[in-house]
């Protein structure tokens, strides 16, 4: 079995351009975007993105550059770090949030892992199949998307090598006990429908994308991730 990235995963990478462009976007208060459709999360902002907010025509001081901080799990606000205070501005403009380009690291910031029961699907656009037997946080912690809380981060990349973060620790109660196939890497939003933003790979004790001291998962019991990396090729 491979490391495979899901496409949604490979077209970030190659440049593509995360951009919403509504009349349900509105200002509630100074560091807060609201969105009557509740399109934030899905449009793909997750905490640490940079972005820029333009046409606003009767508030224009709202029209800045921004890093998210938070944005809710039903995607309808998210909380902002901006240097202007934003003003309180009423749905109806036609507002366009546009995210910098990010590197993987960014990409996969605050993210979760997901150990699977069974085979690795053939590619990662496909739904999870097995039992999931953990989930991995920051401290077996309790995660909510769209915010930072309990999500898995990278150090500085070294040579195209991104590793987990060396201070952090990447771990997982037992959800069922079974055997460990394989896992699926989740971005913030922890998607878990075909087309997810993700990459995925093989569990084994060795030889695998991800080596554990033992593929049995026992419920309720900690398995620890002493380390992970993904390299990025330097050849072609």
């Amino acid at each position: 079995m491979a490391l495979r990235l899901s496409t949604l995963l490979a077209n970030r990478l190659a440049g593509y351009q995360v951009a919403y462009a509504a009349a349900t976007l509105s200002v509630t208060d100074a560091d807060t975007i609201a969105d009557s459709a509740n399109g934030l999360l899905t449009a793909g902002f997750r905490p640490g993105m940079i972005i820029e907010i333009s046409g606003f025509t009767g508030t224009v001081g709202n029209n800045q550059i921004a890093v998210i901080s938070l944005v809710a799990s039903t995607g309808a606000t998210m909380d902002v770090v901006v240097e202007n205070v934003l003003v309180a501005d009423a749905e109806g403009e036609t507002v366009t949030l546009t995210a910098y380009g990010q590197g993987l690291k960014d990409i996969l910031s605050y993210g979760v892992m997901c150990i699977y029961t069974g085979s690795q699907p053939a590619t990662a656009d496909l739904a999870p199949t097995g039992t999931l037997l953990l989930l991995i946080t920051k401290a077996s912690g309790a995660f909510t998307k769209g915010t930072t809380t309990n999500g898995l981060e990278f150090d500085a990349p070294v040579a195209g090598v991104l590793g987990k973060k060396d201070a952090d620790t990447w771990s997982g109660v037992g959800l069922a006990s079974g055997t460990a196939g394989w896992f699926r890497f989740y971005a913030n939003d922890y998607n878990v429908a075909a087309g997810a933003l993700c990459f995925d790979g093989s569990v084994g004790t060795s030889g695998a994308q991800l080596n554990l001291s033992s593929t049995s998962i026992v419920l309720d019991a900690t398995t620890t991730i002493d380390e992970f990396e993904v390299t990025v090729p330097m050849t072609a």
